[in-house]
C-alpha cells in the first residue's frame, strides 16, 4: 500500500470526520512527508546507536519538524560534532526517510605537550592524552600531566549512559601542587572523586558526587603546614530548557549544588555550601546572525567551619569581571578587604551577537564568533546577615566567545571595574566555557 491509499484508507474510515480532514489535507498547500524510517550520515567514529537514542521522532508517521529540530539539538549537544543537519528525502514508496548528518569534530587529541592558563595559578606546561569520544560511544577518558604554575598528573573517566537512558558516572584521580593565589602557602592536595548523575525527562538533572580530599598548606618562611582530611559529598540538581549549549537562544538554567564536608582522622570539623544559580536566555531579534539577551544571578551560601583556607572572594572571570587578579599582595592590603567572604552574590547581563554563526568550513574545522557587551556587578561578606549591606563591585566590557572542539568555547572579556565612583585600569579576562 502507497503511502496516499494509506493516508485515505485512515481518514475515510473516520466517516464523516474523516472525510473532512481528507479535504482538508488535499486544499492545503503545506506539504507533510510521512516518515517510513530514519537514517544517520556522516559518522565515521561514533557509533549509531549513540545518535539514535537522541532521537525522538517516531517513524511510520507524519513529519513533525518541531520534534525533528529537537532532536538535532539534542545530537549537537553532545559536543562530539561541529554540524548537524536534518531532511527528509521521498522513497519510492511514496513515502519520506528522514536524514540526521553530522560532521564529526576533533575528537582525540594525541600525546602532545601544550601551554595552558589558569587564572589562580597561572601558566603551566600540559602533557597529556584525551579521547572525548572514546572508541565511538561518547564516553570521555583523559590522562593529565603539567608542571609550572600547576604540578598536576591524573585520569579521569566519564560516560553519560553508563547504566542506560541518561544514568551516567564519571571517576576521578588526582594530585596537584601549587602556590596559593592570596594564601602564603604552597598548596598540596590528593583526591579521589566519582558522581552519579540521573535524568528525569529531558530538563531535570541530577547528580550525586563522593570525594575523600587531602589537603597540606605549607608556609616556608614559617615552617607551618596545616592539614586537612575530609569526606565531601555533593548533591547537583538542575533545571535545563536550554536548548543549544555552546550558545543558548532560549530557555533557563536553573542549578543547585550543595557541598556537605566533614573531617576525618584528626581533622574534625563540618561545613556546608549551597550554591544556586539562575540563568535566562531570549533571542531579542530574530535574524539570520542571532541577538541574544542573556541573565545570570547566583549567590553561594556557607556554614559551619570558617577557616582561611575556605574563602572566597569577588573579581574573576566568573565572577565579576574587569578587576586585577587576587594576590598575595593584595590579600594582604586593607584596600582589597572588601573582596573577600564566605558569603557571595553575583549577577550579570550579556548581550550576545553572533558575527560569524558557528559552521564547518571546507577544511573540516569549526568556525564562529560571538560579541559580547557585559555588566557584572556582587559583593560578598564574612557574615551572611552583612550581605546586603557590603559595598557593591561592578564590572562591564566587552568579550568575544569562539566555538572549538573539545572544550567547547573559547572566551576573551576584556572589562573595567568600578566602585565608590571610581573606575579601575581594566582586566583581561581568558578561558573556556561562557560565564553562564
Amino acid at each position: 500500500m502507497t503511502y496516499r491509499e494509506w493516508l485515505i484508507f485512515k481518514l475515510l474510515k473516520r466517516s464523516i470526520l474523516g472525510l473532512f480532514l481528507f479535504i482538508s489535507i488535499l486544499s492545503s498547500s503545506t506539504y507533510l512527508p510521512y516518515i517510513e524510517k530514519v537514517e544517520i550520515k556522516g559518522n565515521t567514529k561514533t557509533l549509531d546507536y549513540v545518535i539514535k537514542r537522541e532521537i525522538k521522532h517516531e517513524t511510520l508517521n507524519l513529519l513533525d519538524s518541531l520534534i525533528a529540530e529537537k532532536d538535532r539539538e539534542r545530537i549537537e549537544n553532545l559536543g562530539i560534532f561541529s554540524e548537524v543537519t536534518w531532511k527528509t528525502i521521498p522513497l519510492d514508496s511514496e513515502m519520506s526517510k528522514l536524514v540526521f548528518s553530522v560532521v564529526e569534530s576533533v575528537q582525540n587529541l594525541p600525546p602532545s605537550i601544550l601551554p595552558t592558563y589558569d587564572e589562580k595559578t597561572g601558566w603551566s606546561i600540559n602533557a597529556g592524552i584525551l579521547f572525548t569520544n572514546f572508541k565511538g560511544r561518547n564516553q570521555s577518558l583523559s590522562f593529565n600531566l603539567s608542571l609550572g604554575g600547576k604540578d598536576t598528573y591524573g585520569l579521569i573517566f566519564s560516560d553519560p549512559w553508563i547504566l542506560g537512558d541518561h544514568v551516567s558516572l564519571r571517576s576521578e584521580i588526582d594530585k596537584s601542587i601549587y602556590r596559593h593565589n592570596f594564601l602564603d602557602y604552597n598548596v598540596e592536595k590528593d583526591k579521589v572523586r566519582i558522581d552519579f548523575g540521573k535524568w528525569f525527562g529531558e530538563n531535570i538533572k541530577t547528580l550525586i558526587g563522593f570525594s575523600i580530599i587531602s589537603m597540606k598548606f605549607k608556609n616556608e618562611s614559617s615552617s607551618t603546614i596545616l592539614k586537612s582530611n575530609y569526606f565531601s559529598i555533593k548533591p547537583v540538581f538542575k533545571y535545563d530548557t536550554r536548548n543549544i549549549y555552546w550558545n543558548p537562544s532560549k530557555g533557563i538554567l536553573w542549578s543547585n549544588i550543595f557541598n556537605l564536608n566533614r573531617g576525618i582522622n584528626k581533622s574534625r570539623f563540618v561545613n556546608y555550601s549551597w550554591k544556586q544559580s539562575l540563568s535566562l536566555y531570549h533571542e531579542v531579534i530574530k535574524l539570520e546572525k542571532k541577538v541574544i539577551i542573556a541573565f545570570n544571578g547566583t549567590y553561594n551560601f556557607f556554614w559551619g567551619k570558617k577557616d582561611e583556607i575556605w574563602l572566597n572572594y569577588l573579581g574573576d572571570s566568573f565572577t565579576v569581571r574587569g578587576w586585577p587578579l587576587i594576590s598575595q599582595n593584595s590579600y594582604s592590603s586593607k584596600s582589597n578587604e572588601f573582596r573577600f567572604g564566605y558569603e557571595l552574590l553575583y549577577s550579570s547581563i550579556e548581550l550576545r551577537k553572533e558575527i560569524i554563526p558557528k559552521k564547518v568550513t571546507k577544511y573540516g574545522t569549526q568556525l564562529g564568533l560571538l560579541g559580547i557587551l557585559f555588566i557584572d556587578v556582587g559583593s560578598i561578606s564574612y557574615n551572611i546577615l552583612n550581605l546586603n549591606e557590603t559595598p557593591k563591585m561592578l564590572g562591564s566590557g566587552i568579550g568575544i566567545r569562539i566555538p572549538f572542539p573539545m572544550i567547547h568555547t573559547i572566551r576573551f572579556d576584556l572589562g573595567w571595574g568600578y566602585r565608590d565612583g571610581k573606575w579601575n585600569k581594566g582586566t583581561l579576562h581568558w578561558g573556556f566555557s561562557h560565564k553562564f
